[in-house]
């Protein structure tokens, strides 16, 4: 599987409090800079065993730029028939501008849908405001029965995709159930590791992963729900696999196009470029970044769980954060021996033992 995720608009319809974007250029991808985008993937994903492309759109609000993402989608239809490839769609929406027609786009050609849905109102309208600074929540929840549609038709579910950051955290365990009860399947949280968390706040965000963990065991285990928690989910793929530093391999299995056709591993960081769609892919610099020597920094020297560890190895947050690529961003650090630790006490060694055939299926 080979992953291009395109910026196709740097422009938003809100604007959150906890944008990774920081000031937006207002700027939409070109239908030739996103083929000639479409051009490398194709190439690189004919050197993957199973041969599939997954095109994710994201922006800004990608849906301000629906034109394109509709002319992206056809030509990738186009080229992987010609080359005998398989392909995926998927976005990552705020969902205020979901209409009947788009949705039924979406169902035609089978999307996967990420919604950005921070919880209850109280919740969600804290950070999720347009610019006249009204919240976005009646809006989206005005959408629920475009989504009930999609989620019929295609056979798919909605991902709800919320914000954990530090003016929110407390309502953590709240805002899960919130989104269980709303009738989300798949949820996937966030943690907003861009602001500073204090010591007491990484305490309390402890605490509160620990309450979700054992509300999302009660939904599944005795009300029989269900749910896919991503949080989880990539714990536990950490706590059983061997642990490579980089382990995602960006740049070698995926790569992030920016709106001006600059092509990076995964975040719009000078030094996190490996090409553009004029010059292609830089080969030198993508193994540079992917093969790069694993080394251990203070921080890391005497934790128990630095043999599995993948946060450690996340070299874009890492140096985005400390200008280091080893060394981990504390909060990220913390919670993941926070769930660590909880699947340690509450998986049973033959329950570990059927996941870890699962994950290496």
């Amino acid at each position: 599987m080979y992953t291009l995720s395109l910026e196709v608009v740097n422009k938003c319809n809100l604007n959150c409090s906890y944008c990774y974007l920081g000031e937006k250029k207002n700027t939409s991808m070109s239908i030739d800079t996103a083929k000639k985008a479409i051009e490398i993937a194709v190439h690189e994903v004919q050197k993957q065993y199973d041969k599939t492309l997954v095109i994710y759109f994201i922006g800004g609000e990608p849906l301000i730029a629906f034109n394109v993402i509709y002319e992206i989608v056809a030509y990738t239809k186009s080229r992987c028939m010609e080359m005998n490839l398989k392909y995926m769609f998927s976005i990552t929406t705020n969902g205020t501008l979901l209409t009947k027609k788009i949705i039924d786009f979406f169902i035609k050609d089978k999307f996967e849908i990420k919604l950005s849905l921070d919880g209850s109102q109280e919740v969600h309208d804290l950070n999720r405001k347009d610019y006249q600074n009204v919240g976005s929540f009646l809006t989206i929840i005005n959408k629920l029965k475009l989504l009930r549609k999609y989620e019929k038709e295609s056979d798919k579910k909605v991902s709800y995709a919320h914000v954990v950051t530090k003016n929110n955290y407390q309502h953590f365990e709240k805002n899960f159930q919130f989104l269980i009860d709303l009738g989300a399947e798949r949820v996937e949280t966030g943690i907003d590791y861009y602001c500073t968390w204090n010591n007491d706040e990484m305490k309390g965000l402890g605490i509160q992963i620990v309450n979700v963990f054992a509300l999302y065991k009660n939904q599944v285990q005795i009300e029989k729900k269900r749910i896919y928690w991503n949080l989880l989910e990539h714990y536990l793929e950490m706590y059983l696999t061997t642990c490579n530093f980089y382990a995602c391999k960006a740049g070698l299995n995926s790569m992030f196009v920016a709106v001006n056709g600059k092509i990076y591993t995964c975040i719009e960081l000078p030094e996190f470029q490996i090409g553009s769609i004029m010059e292609g892919l830089n080969i030198q610099r993508i193994r540079e970044i992917a093969y790069v020597e694993d080394k251990l920094s203070e921080s890391c020297i005497n934790c128990k769980y630095k043999s599995i560890c993948k946060t450690r190895g996340c070299q874009a947050s890492n140096y985005e954060i400390h200008r280091n690529i080893y060394e981990p961003v504390e909060v990220k650090c913390r919670m993941t021996k926070v769930f660590l630790n909880l699947i340690e006490n509450n998986f049973t060694s033959q329950q570990l033992e059927n996941l870890k055939i699962r994950e290496d299926r």
